[in-house]
């Protein structure tokens, strides 16, 4: 395959060039559809994906019917770090939330050929496990303390930051799944921000219209997540080469 797809993903664009092509040999193209399942909890994990656009959710669905949702993955992470931590089963459900393409390999293979510890890729995971790890806890957090409209804007904001658009697919329906509440109080919340001029809301399409205002409008949160993730990713380590990621492997 060509690694000049590695660009579009923030973990692989940082590998060196050795390590990328030894990867560009095992991942495969997908193209995920719209709230297709990726993950069942306790379930094992058969693959893990690197998504390139869109964007993917890890949700917990609990005894009395309700999903809420507990983080969301796109361009700057990778989908499957279970794997990696060793575990052969998902601890919870995940699912494509918006609809886009991503690079996937077996977990066998995976684990064998480039988890090794003492790889630059292998240094990247564990640094993006920790801002994960950091984001679980911020969303709980927030979940908690926070508004519903500062805890939407949050979610906007990131949602935006992991597609790489300002304007992405959305049904109120499943914005008030992933946030734990009900329709209607998505549509009050939604309501206030387009009276605001944040946002311009469509059947079934949402868009960021004022991202400075958006931000002010959003709890602490936001900020925080981001930058745990640009600390975690900012610097490659020290045997990352500086070339755009163009060689067939």
């Amino acid at each position: 395959m060509m690694t000049s797809d590695f660009g579009r993903n923030r973990i692989l664009r940082l590998l060196p060039l050795d390590e990328a092509e030894q990867l560009g040999r095992i991942l495969e193209p997908v193209t995920l559809r719209f709230r297709e399942p990726i993950y069942t909890n306790g379930k094992p994990v058969e693959y893990v994906y690197f998504p390139l656009t869109g964007m993917i959710s890890v949700v917990m669905d609990m005894e009395g019917g309700q999903t809420v949702e507990a983080a969301t993955i796109g361009r700057e992470g990778m989908v499957g770090l279970s794997a990696f931590w060793g575990s052969p089963k998902s601890v919870w459900r995940v699912l494509s939330q918006i609809a886009g393409d991503a690079l996937r390999a077996p977990v066998e293979i995976f684990s064998q050929s480039i988890g090794q510890e003492g790889t630059a890729f292998n240094r990247l995971l564990r640094q993006y496990t920790v801002a994960f790890v950091a984001a679980l806890a911020q969303t709980a957090a927030c979940n908690r303390l926070h508004s519903l409209e500062q805890r939407m804007c949050r979610w906007l904001l990131t949602t935006s930051d992991r597609v790489g658009a300002d304007e992405f697919p959305l049904t109120q329906d499943f914005l008030g799944q992933m946030l734990g509440v009900r329709r209607p109080s998505v549509s009050l919340a939604g309501a206030a921000l387009q009276d605001a001029g944040l946002i311009k809301y469509t059947r079934g399409r949402i868009a960021i219209v004022n991202r400075t205002g958006l931000e002010a409008a959003s709890c602490e949160c936001y900020g925080i997540v981001r930058r745990h993730h640009e600390e975690a990713l900012d610097e490659a380590p020290d045997d990352v080469a500086s070339h755009p990621m163009e060689a067939r492997v």
